[in-house]
C-alpha cells in the first residue's frame, strides 16, 4: 500500500531523524524504535480531517523521553491508528 505523505523537509532536519517512523507505520503499521533514545516503547495517532481525501495529519512519539514528531498533511489509510495523544511531548 502506498501512503502520500506531505512534507517539508525544511523543519530543521528533525524529519530525516523521523523518517524510518512514518515508513514503519505505512509498512507496518507499527513506529519502530525512537530516534533520540531507541525506546520501542512508541506509539503514533492519525487523524482524518477530509472523509473525501482522506487527508489528515499524524503525530509520532516516544513514551520514554517523550520527543514527538507532528506531519502536518498527509493521507491517512483506514489501518492507521487514531488515539489521543499525550500532553507533555517534545517537539
Amino acid at each position: 500500500m502506498i501512503v502520500n505523505i506531505l512534507l517539508d523537509l525544511n523543519i530543521g532536519g528533525q524529519i530525516l531523524k523521523w523518517i524510518k517512523n512514518l515508513e514503519s507505520i505505512i509498512d507496518k503499521n507499527t513506529p519502530g524504535n525512537c530516534p533520540f533514545c531507541n525506546s520501542i516503547n512508541m506509539d503514533y495517532s492519525m487523524h482524518v480531517i477530509d472523509d473525501k481525501t482522506n487527508m489528515g495529519y499524524g503525530v509520532i512519539w516516544c513514551n520514554d523521553c517523550k520527543n514527538a514528531f507532528h506531519i502536518s498533511r498527509m493521507k491517512v489509510s483506514p489501518n492507521m491508528i487514531n488515539t489521543l495523544v499525550p500532553e507533555g511531548l517534545k517537539y
